[in-house]
């Protein structure tokens, strides 16, 4: 199959027909392969990519048709993409910034079992900063009721996933800087 430019690293599930769900892909004894090169890929720099590459990442021990579609897709978008980079800029002193978390979450975007996806993308700002630090993208253990909940439940796993730890990281770092010691003991000079 050739390779031509697509807006979305992911197909449309409602185009694929009822079969495809069921019958073995073409790409099954390399798919694990291939998704886990693009799963590197998108976790160092390309957080654009992960939904697509989580998802067929669950399906490597069940590949099927579907799943070579949406492969093909997903490699059609990295070709025609491959000149993006992430960029970052730093104009502050870590004193002046703080962290930045963003979560937000699809409701049942899954058509196999209706639970909804994480994501989160936290960044190091400041007035001339702007540094993305981490990024994720999880499927949601529970099944949520409505996109409010599913929101919440977004909220919840990356503040304490990534906000958290971050925030403590940063906080000491900042202290460090102040002059402090970060809960290390002074040296004592006449030693």
């Amino acid at each position: 199959a050739s390779l031509h430019p697509v807006a979305t690293p992911c197909i449309d599930d409602h185009m694929l027909q009822e079969s495809d769900f069921t019958h073995e892909g073409c790409l099954t004894f390399e798919a694990a392969r291939i998704v886990l090169k693009a799963l590197y890929v998108a976790r160092m720099g390309r957080p654009d990519l992960l939904w697509a590459v989580n998802s067929l990442a669950r399906c490597v021990t069940k590949w099927t048709v579907a799943a070579d579609k949406r492969l093909h897709r997903l490699i059609n978008y990295m070709e025609h993409t491959k000149d993006w980079v992430q960029t970052c800029w730093v104009g502050d002193n870590v004193r002046d910034c703080f962290l930045m978390l963003f979560a937000d979450a699809s409701f049942a975007g899954d058509l196999t079992d209706a639970k909804s996806t994480t994501g989160g993308y936290l960044c190091l700002v400041g007035p001339c900063t702007f540094v993305p630090i981490r990024w994720i993208c999880k499927k949601q253990t529970s099944l949520s009721h409505s996109s409010s909940e599913a929101e919440v439940v977004a909220l919840d796993a990356v503040r304490r996933m990534e906000g958290i730890p971050a925030l403590l990281l940063l906080e000491q770092f900042q202290d460090t800087l102040r002059g402090g010691h970060g809960g290390i003991a002074k040296p004592d000079p006449r030693t």
